[in-house]
């Protein structure tokens, strides 16, 4: 195996794990969130909104992790063009 392949592989499942954590934050934040509009009259995302686009982004990283790990071999053994 590619020692530096692997150190980045590694590196890269790190980061999407703390990507993962910050779903916690965001549902914190989310559940702040008033019934979209602001005192001013600006319309913002209402809670609905923002939890549906919170499951697409983590509904894609769930994606993207599947996605390594199929390939985790592979991007352990060759080298990764930066």
């Amino acid at each position: 195996m590619n020692k530096l392949a692997v150190q980045r592989y590694a590196q890269f499942v790190s980061a999407m794990d703390l990507v993962a954590e910050q779903f916690d934050e965001l549902d914190k934040l989310i559940a702040r969130v008033g019934k979209g509009t602001t005192e001013s009259g600006f319309t913002v995302p209402t809670q609905g909104e923002l939890k549906g686009l919170r499951a697409k982004a983590f509904g894609e990283l769930d994606q993207m992790r599947m996605t390594a790990k199929k390939f985790e071999a592979e991007l352990m053994s060759r080298p990764w063009k930066v």
